[in-house]
């Protein structure tokens, strides 16, 4: 265009380029904030109307906008007024000198009553005059006695109208952008605050020192090992020196210094960064001079030295009563020698004392001392993984976060335990089996009467013996228990990391905010056991300051991903495993009559004395495992019912003493919870009762007691060590526990054996893959140091809900996991909600055309 030299240089510059600016909005900050996050829409369709929950982000009104796929009709036209306005100016005039000459003479004028107090009507146009017309709803305000100063337009207000359903809509979707704005800055200042002390420190190095022997052996993907090694340890060195955290985003790595295999491909192939789209930043901690060291009563020093001191006074007990027996069975029972512990013709001429402490005492105090022993293997193995992760350079997933020893079978947890090293485990796990399911087998084998049944009269003395190999192995399993708990109280010398119990989800969710964990668990909403571990192993993590945090990034993971399946119950709440359990009860219910009625049968239990004992020990195990199963799961329950209280987040069954379970479940209206409770201590109850099983049980019916003519006879009752009242009552019990089992049983599997979580539960990579984008997580900033009760009451005051289904993340997507209500749906097995609903951010695109 040609430059007119009479206008000023600013008129002639040509059109002004529009001023661009950055996007600030709260998508891209929560990017910053969770790395691995994709970035939504920068707009949301006006067809599209977002729920409350729903923030969006639209264009700059500065930023020339994109063409979308779509055309958004355009704006009507401005009103025009019926009178030309006098600044409309053509544009052909302002060419002429006489025209620019005007132009500037209005620019003065308006310069000059603005700065000067100069009157608006030295413009001397059309507007200037007496006000005889008023613009069309315009309310304006008389102007005498106002030279020049500037005055307000009070009312500008629009022709009256209807206001549409379009409009409302319009205006709440403003104000949800409005909302969730004030949101995302909330969550920035308090998401991930604890990233801010990290220093990145670029390292390098050089491999000039390693040996040509070590060159020689190097193989694809493995061969920067020992540079790795080394870089990870100056990083180490770093945090421990400045006593902060320590970032190192890559590992550079020099291999011109690798003397004669430059030109190795397969070294540098191995050596080079592998620059992958994850995020592959170390994190390096300093020691925590002050870590916390909470544990429970029953992992303390004077627990478990009660459990030793009791083992060993127990060991030595049996091996006295032992000796004893031994050495009164040198003589045969008669009126001078008892000939055993206990001497008597009949059984019922013993004082109920004397009976009870010989014939059911000794087993029901193993068994007490059994529980005791499941309240310490309860809260080791809902611990341990926490003692993992406060190590000095933390574990892997697979050793903490996706470890779960409470829905796996009892008797193979020591089996997995070896298999990753975690000795607390294993000590605790064998303690237990031995104290309380192999100690009261072999106790009711220990225990016989003197003569044998077939040399038994009526009117001679009988006595109550030791078997001595018997007897030995129990002392010999209280020792071993005794070391067990000997070293296992070297191993709880450990710090566990934690301030407080870390109970239910929000215990872990309140460890999760001060560093970008959560990033690592994105795409895992509804994801396996196995796939979590397989994205999760390639990491450690560790246990800082009572917060969870990324640690060291592992280039070459070589840990196996176990094979769970992808059903979301644990394998006792599985029709498969429950029906043939449920059958087993039947069946034992069944057999207990002909054991103990049928002679031809009865040379089973002569023969193995244990054999009744074993059955009931088996029916215990089993449903311990179930028992762990429904405390663990319950929580989830509840919030797949939708509309949970608060304090169901810090709900945790697992490390409630076995004795006081039923009891707390019943005051939280808990009834499956509290009748299964209930079932474990009767599966105690009935150890005990089958372990009194020893004799013909037709010599207790009515009229068939023997010796009706005053002779000796082998079938006469007082040849037994039962009385008729103690047999009838054992066997009733031992009856009326077994149904009960199996009522309860039914009603478990009616009631739990669903499918209403996407993946099984027990694991803190399971919790952390439900709440990585939900909303709640701000109402868990600063709350790791609280207790549970704090936490419960600090949820409660909330005044809020919480559920498990799909809900729109703080990403603006669809998740699946745990959230406060309300929520978009609730969770259907095998349902994706996200397949069934179009996103704003989907319209337009190629699958949805």
């Amino acid at each position: 265009m040609d430059q007119d030299p009479s206008l000023p240089v600013a008129l002639n510059a040509g059109p002004r380029p529009p001023p661009m600016r950055q996007s600030t909005s709260g998508s891209d900050r929560l990017s910053q904030l969770f790395p691995s996050r994709p970035p939504s829409v920068a707009s949301v369709s006006p067809l599209e109307t977002p729920s409350l929950s729903r923030r969006t982000s639209l264009p700059s009104p500065l930023a020339p906008a994109v063409e979308p796929s779509y055309r958004i009709p355009r704006a009507p036209a401005p009103p025009s007024f019926s009178h030309e306005a006098s600044y409309t100016t053509d544009p052909a005039s302002l060419q002429t000198r006489s025209g620019t000459k005007r132009l500037l003479n209005r620019l003065t004028s308006l310069r000059t009553s603005r700065t000067k107090g100069g009157s608006y009507n030295r413009l001397g146009d059309e507007e200037s005059g007496p006000h005889t017309e008023r613009l069309y709803g315009v309310e304006e305000e008389d102007l005498s006695g106002f030279h020049g100063a500037s005055v307000p337009m009070k009312h500008f207000t629009h022709p009256k109208k209807m206001a549409s359903a379009a409009d409302a809509l319009a205006a709440e979707r403003h104000l949800n952008e409005a909302g969730y704005a004030a949101e995302y800055e909330r969550l920035e200042a308090q998401l991930g605050a604890g990233m801010t002390s990290i220093t990145e420190v670029p390292f390098t190095h050089t491999t000039s020192h390693i040996t040509e022997e070590t060159i020689r052996g190097l193989k694809r993907g493995t061969s920067a090992a020992p540079i790795i090694d080394v870089v990870a340890k100056d990083a180490q060195e770093e945090a421990e020196k400045t006593g902060g955290i320590v970032a190192v985003a890559e590992i550079p790595v020099d291999i011109s210094d690798l003397a004669g295999h430059g030109n190795d491909f397969d070294n540098r192939a191995s050596l080079a960064p592998d620059r992958g789209d994850n995020n592959e930043m170390s994190y390096f901690f300093p020691p925590d001079p002050d870590m916390p060291s909470w544990r429970p009563y029953s992992m303390g020093m004077p627990f478990l030295t009660v459990l030793v001191v009791v083992a060993l006074a127990l060991a030595g007990l049996q091996e006295f009563l032992c000796q004893i027996s031994l050495k009164e069975s040198e003589h045969v029972p008669d009126e001078t020698h008892k000939g055993g512990l206990v001497k008597f013709k009949s059984a019922k001429e013993l004082s109920v004392l004397q009976y009870f402490t010989w014939k059911y005492a000794p087993v029901m105090f193993f068994v007490i001392y059994g529980i005791l022993w499941q309240i310490v293997d309860y809260e080791v193995k809902r611990l341990e993984p926490y003692y993992q992760l406060s190590k000095k350079n933390g574990s892997t997933a697979g050793e903490s976060l996706n470890m779960d020893y409470l829905t796996f079978m009892s008797w193979l947890v020591p089996l997995r335990a070896l298999r990753h090293k975690q000795y607390a485990v294993i000590y605790v796990s064998l303690a237990t089996l031995i104290a309380s399911s192999l100690v009261p087998v072999l106790q009711s084998a220990s225990v016989e009467m003197f003569p044998d049944e077939e040399d038994r009269q009526t009117d001679d003395w009988k006595s109550i013996r030791i078997q001595p190999w018997w007897s030995r192995s129990v002392s010999f399993c209280f020792i071993v228990v005794a070391i067990l708990g000997m070293v296992l109280m070297y191993e709880v010398r450990r710090k566990s990391g934690l301030l407080s119990n870390p109970q239910g989800i929000a215990g872990v969710a309140a460890m999760a905010t001060r560093s970008h964990i959560l990033a690592d668990f994105h795409g895992l909403d509804t994801a396996p056991l196995e796939k979590i571990h397989k994205q999760l192993r390639h990491r450690r993590y560790i246990l800082h300051k009572s917060s969870l945090w990324q640690g060291e990034y592992i280039r070459n993971a070589k840990e196996k991903v176990p094979d769970t399946g992808s059903d979301p119950r644990p394998l006792m709440l599985r029709l498969k495993a429950g029906i043939p359990y449920i059958c087993f009860l039947i069946i034992l219910a069944a057999v207990l009559p002909v054991f103990l009625f049928v002679e031809r049968v009865q040379v089973v239990t002569k023969k193995l004395p244990f054999f009744l004992t074993a059955l009931a020990t088996i029916v215990k195990l089993l449903w311990n495992t179930v028992n762990g199963d429904i405390r663990t799961v319950e929580p989830y329950h509840i919030l797949a019912q939708r509309r949970a209280p608060a304090k169901t987040l810090t709900l945790d069954y697992t490390g409630v003493n076995p004795l006081l379970l039923p009891f707390k479940a019943l005051m939280n209206r808990h009834y499956i919870v509290a009748l299964v409770g209930v079932g474990s201590i009767l599966t105690e109850m009935l150890t005990v009762c089958v372990s009194s099983f020893s004799v013909d049980g037709k010599k207790f019916i009515p009229g068939q007691s023997g010796n009706t003519d005053g002779e000796n006879s082998m079938s006469d009752r007082a040849n037994t060590d039962q009385t008729f009242r103690s047999f009838w009552t054992s066997f009733i019990l031992s009856i009326l526990i077994i149904c009960f089992l199996v009522s309860v049983g039914c009603i478990v599997y009616l009631y739990r054996s669903h499918k209403f979580m996407p993946r099984q539960v027990g694991t803190m990579a399971s919790v952390l893959s439900f709440i990585h984008q939900s909303k709640m997580l701000v109402n868990f900033v600063d709350t790791e140091k609280l207790d549970s009760k704090q936490m419960t009451d600090h949820l409660e005051k909330l005044g809020k809900t919480y559920a498990l289904g799909w809900f729109q993340g703080r990403d603006g997507d669809d998740h699946c996991g745990i959230d406060e209500e309300p929520i978009l749906a609730p969770y259907r097995y095998g349902v994706d909600w996200t397949k069934a609903r179009v996103q704003g951010h989907t319209i337009g695109t190629w699958e949805h055309y």
